[in-house]
């Protein structure tokens, strides 16, 4: 009686062992998976490739509002576009450095301005690209003041 009831103690054991592996192993394969539709990838930037800059709205050193309002706004489809400053200087300067990239083609018809430092700040990093020997292009149908003078700072 004493080694049958060992003996199912023992298979009682390992089948328990053996279902907590299983389920750390569910779990791994599950957090992956999560991780892997979440985290964010990297675009493939193609040898000979052209930077397409184009700011929405205004330009603009901080978002306005904080992150939540801009989100709910966002959802209901209210959100005014805005473009950090920072983000399109960062990006040219980054462009400047990188082989694989040739050109930049500014896509101007959706900015709606920003101020003279900022858009000056934008053109001095414009100004950083051409001295690299790359060659940028400005297009839209009409341009403002702020438009024009970037636009101005192309090939």
């Amino acid at each position: 009686m004493k080694a049958i009831a060992w003996f199912l103690t023992f298979i009682w054991r390992g089948l328990d062992g053996l279902r907590k592996v299983l389920h750390l192993i569910v779990l791994l394969v599950l957090f992956l998976a999560i991780g892997a539709l979440i985290s964010p990838s990297n675009p493939i930037v193609p040898h000979k490739a052209a930077l397409v800059l184009s700011p929405q709205g205004a330009l603009v050193e901080q978002l306005a509002g904080d992150p939540f309002e801009r989100a709910v706004a966002e959802a209901y489809g209210q959100s005014r576009p805005e473009t950090l400053l920072r983000d399109l200087v960062d990006v040219v300067d980054t462009a400047a450095k990188d082989k694989r990239i040739e050109l930049m083609v500014l896509d101007l018809g959706g900015m709606a301005g920003g101020g003279i430092a900022k858009m000056q700040e934008l053109a001095a990093a414009i100004q950083r690209f051409r001295a690299t020997g790359k060659k940028v292009f400005a297009f839209g149908e009409s341009f403002d003041q702020a438009q024009y003078y970037l636009a101005a700072q192309a090939d």
